[in-house]
């Protein structure tokens, strides 16, 4: 733990070293934020304007807006955790199909390989499956409606 700064034209490397081996872990960007409901390791939040993170659902565009991370821990409403912003993150239960994009699921705070298809619902990507059981986490700005 501490703080790294990086000089002009530094970079930070992501290697095979660096890829989470264990389940129910991340490497890459994370920060310290207020939960608005109770989450668990795994569930895909949105950033709401009360300043809480708050569970996706791909059936509401006001849900799959914005800043997006990944809760890194079971963290109660209104305590502060630890969510991942951008970087890799595994858990053992996943089973991705290797190569394939990750979407905002309609069901709250899951993640899914099938893009949502009802009418209404909210398409949009939030990263590619590495294996069956680590996904990179890099959140696209793209958000499309299903008409």
């Amino acid at each position: 733990k501490g703080t790294t700064l990086l000089g002009e034209a530094a970079l930070i490397a992501y290697g095979d070293e660096t890829l989470p081996t264990t389940d129910h872990t991340a490497t890459g960007i994370r920060a310290t934020l207020t939960a608005g409901e109770n989450v668990v390791f795994g569930d895909l939040c949105y950033f709401k304007s009360d300043a809480k993170m708050w569970k996706t659902d791909a059936d509401a565009s006001a849900t799959t807006e914005g800043m997006l991370g990944i809760a890194l821990a079971t963290i109660a409403a209104a305590a502060a955790g630890s969510f991942l912003l951008i970087g890799f993150i595994r858990d053992d239960t996943w089973v991705w199909t290797v190569g394939g994009p990750v979407y905002v699921s309609v069901t709250a705070g899951a993640m899914s390989q099938t893009a949502p298809s009802g009418s209404g619902d909210q398409i949009r990507k939030v990263g590619y499956s590495i294996s069956a059981d680590v996904m990179y986490f890099c959140v696209d700005g793209t958000l499309m409606e299903v008409v």
